[in-house]
């Protein structure tokens, strides 16, 4: 057996030299990677490293496509959102055609173990009527770590309120793994947010009884939130709050993303974003606030958010405008804030995105429509070790021609930890479910994260936590822990031993889920505390990284977290 021991009290990771390459461990298709860290703020809404062999490739042109169009014997067209429960991508289904009564229920599901091209990857079950009420046409999805809940945007002549989960522990074709929870309300709610235990609904528009048919001449500002610590059919546990109360531009919003602290939602067409505390009651006004960044841009519509784990990005729609808040500073503060115009880059035509993913390093637009309405397939790309305003820290690609088939027209997507997928919609003549997936990696073995990203596209959500990836030759495997640490000392551990990858945290085990595959060779540099290029850094100190050619057991664990604990001082 080979491992590692590293003693590195008193250093802020930070602030630490990588380690040269020589001391990663010849990795045999067994691995232990554990820490002993003290955190010191809450927050994991940003993807935090303490030991990695992962290098994010610095290239943008490794994209592929799978036409999943016509996945058991269903017609599979037409997505908003993705989201990643650890093994399985769903696709939230909305509508297949032009016509606003086309809307479905055909959720699409892709296994990231098997081959991303190979036709029995992929799984589609129409989920329209297994619930006694008519569940069609959703608009992203959030993961709890165990359910997987759709947004609901409207049933074609009426918007609707059905909320739907399903439950990953159960087979994913049974009617039994399917439930819903209606609100009454006609309203549509476009994207979703997550707090860790909350999940929150932004409002889009509203109807009345009285509409025979879809009006868009009504915004709503009816923000549903529900508590994930309790019955899914209780009403008790499900709030709403009228943010027209605060302003009658407070509405209509089309996704959020969570800081560690604050939900932000993402204007849609009035503008004005609106921010919530989740340190304060709910239906209380004075924590929620808001900022008009329509000054920033005329017209501007905004679709997504996404969090690095500082700044805030506001997804431009139909332009190319993109927001940026720091939230370190105060949100009513102008110098907050900061706009850079990224039409044109790399000469394409870069305006008009749905959604945005991150990696660690850099964060992905996803290409919708331009400002001429046409939908296009130009990525956009922004590197967060450079300046926001500088145009060297921005770089584009046209993907529209993906193996052969035609990729345009996505919205919003979902993150494995080392591939991004964006959501099928449909291109200027028809509704498809071509899948558009992006390699992040240029090369890796692992990484052990204090903190994963939680959000999916800005449009899609999950609770964010520590976790640990193994790059197998036939794909990444990882396991989360779908928790928020406390600030404070913590012991996390990931181990994989060539069937299940398995963390624990404080020497008892958090997550375990199957997977197999031989280990990624790699001449990556360990690093700690970081990438091995600087991003992703962790805000802590670690105290000790061991790493080990071979899958310690859960005794071998909780001996490991014992030892540091009885000489490491606690608060």
């Amino acid at each position: 057996m080979t491992a590692i021991h590293l003693l590195i009290d008193g250093h802020r990771t930070v602030c630490r030299d990588l380690l040269d390459s020589a001391v990663a461990p010849n990795l045999s298709d067994q691995l232990t990677v554990a820490a002993w860290i003290r955190a010191e703020e809450p927050r994991a809404e940003s993807m935090q490293i303490l030991a990695a062999q992962w290098q994010l490739s610095a290239s943008f042109n490794a994209f592929s496509a799978c036409d999943a169009g016509a996945t058991d014997g269903l017609a599979c067209k037409g997505y908003m959102g993705g989201i990643f429960d650890g093994r399985y991508i769903y696709f939230a289904p909305n509508r297949d055609g032009n016509d606003r009564e086309s809307v479905h229920g055909r959720v699409l599901r892709y296994d990231t173990h098997r081959a991303f091209r190979d036709p029995q990857s992929y799984a589609a079950f129409d989920v329209e009527h297994v619930t006694p009420l008519r569940t069609v046409n959703y608009y992203g999805a959030a993961f709890d770590g165990r359910y997987i809940y759709f947004s609901p945007q409207d049933e074609g002549h009426q918007y609707h309120s059905r909320v739907l989960r399903y439950d990953t522990h159960r087979a994913f074709k049974d009617p039994a793994s399917w439930s819903v929870h209606d609100l009454g309300m006609i309203h549509s709610h476009q994207g979703i947010a997550c707090d860790g235990r909350y999940i929150y609904f932004p409002p889009g528009y509203e109807g009345t009884a009285s509409y025979g048919a879809i009006r868009e001449d009504k915004h709503s500002g009816q923000v549903i939130r529900y508590d994930t610590r309790g019955a899914f059919a209780d009403p008790q546990y499900w709030q709403t709050f009228n943010s027209k109360i605060l302003s009658d531009r407070t509405c209509n919003f089309d996704g959020g993303t969570y800081d560690g602290r604050y939900i932000y939602f993402a204007p849609l067409s009035n503008g004005v974003v609106l921010r919530y505390d989740t340190r304060g009651e709910f239906a209380d006004p004075q924590y929620w606030h808001h900022y008009d960044i329509g000054r920033f841009h005329q017209d501007g519509w905004y679709v997504g958010a996404f969090c690095d784990g500082r700044f805030v990005y506001f997804v431009a729609y139909a332009h190319g405008t993109i927001v940026r808040c720091d939230t370190l500073g105060a949100f009513d503060d102008h110098a907050s804030w900061a706009t850079y115009d990224a039409s044109g880059t790399a000469g394409l035509d870069t305006g008009g995105f749905d959604g945005a993913i991150g990696d660690g390093r850099y964060v992905y637009f996803i290409p919708w429509t331009n400002p001429q309405g046409r939908h296009h397939a130009n990525w956009l790309r922004y590197d967060t070790l450079g300046a926001f305003a500088d145009p060297q820290s921005w770089t584009a690609c046209d993907a529209s021609r993906t193996d052969r088939i035609k990729t345009i027209g996505y919205n919003g997507g979902a993150f494995d930890g080392r591939f991004l997928y964006a959501a099928p919609v449909c291109d200027d003549e028809a509704f498809h479910g071509r899948i558009l997936r992006y390699d992040t990696l240029d090369e890796g073995a692992f990484a052990l994260k204090y903190g994963d990203c939680g959000h999916n596209g800005g449009l899609s959500a999950a609770v964010p936590g520590p976790s640990f990836i193994v790059n197998a030759e036939q794909g990444p495997r990882s396991v989360s822990a779908h928790r928020t640490l406390a600030p404070g000392w913590h012991h996390i551990a990931g181990t994989y031993d060539g069937h299940q990858i398995r963390l624990y945290v404080d020497g008892k085990l958090a997550a375990a889920r199957k997977g197999t595959g031989h280990i990624q060779r790699c001449a990556v540099p360990l690093s700690v505390g970081q990438f091995a290029d600087g991003a992703a850094a962790f805000r802590g100190t670690i105290a000790e990284i061991l790493i080990a050619d071979t899958a310690y057991g859960p005794d071998e664990i909780a001996r490991a977290c014992g030892d540091r604990l009885g000489r490491t001082r606690l608060p």
